[in-house]
């Protein structure tokens, strides 16, 4: 799979009226127009959306990084407790800190990121797929 631009436009930005080309594989290039046919779509717009979907949960996933990489790694750890489901008293014990401290990190946390819930924590963590190394 790879993308091009087309003959008559090598000099012009893309997003300035050029235009690139998908091409992909024989398999994949099957695939895509099975599941277009299923959802009654035409192949390009069915690929087109799957590429923004991509691009719009990588630009999320990047943001997440981001934001990640701004908290303390006392923050990041509660984080990452709240994120797999534990309570503020859970963490609290597991990090032997009181309660009322894991809800100022929990609290700072959600600040950093622009949330405002461990549910929200917990989607932009683990159902992104950053991971504590990223």
């Amino acid at each position: 799979m790879w993308l091009r631009r087309t003959p008559g436009n090598l000099n012009h930005d893309p997003g300035q009226g050029g235009r690139l080309i998908f091409e992909a594989d024989a398999e994949l290039g099957e695939a895509l127009r099975h599941a277009a046919r299923a959802r009654g779509q035409e192949p390009e717009l069915l690929a087109a959306n799957l590429l923004l979907q991509a691009l719009a949960q990588e630009t999320r996933r990047a943001n997440a990084r981001a934001a990640l990489a701004l908290l303390t790694p006392r923050q990041q750890e509660v984080a990452w407790l709240a994120a797999g489901g534990r309570t503020n008293r859970q963490i609290a014990e597991t990090l032997v800190v009181s309660p009322e401290t894991v809800k100022t990190h929990v609290r700072h946390a959600l600040d950093k990121f622009g949330l405002r819930s461990k549910a929200e924590l917990r989607l932009m963590l683990l159902d992104l797929h950053v991971d504590a190394r990223s």
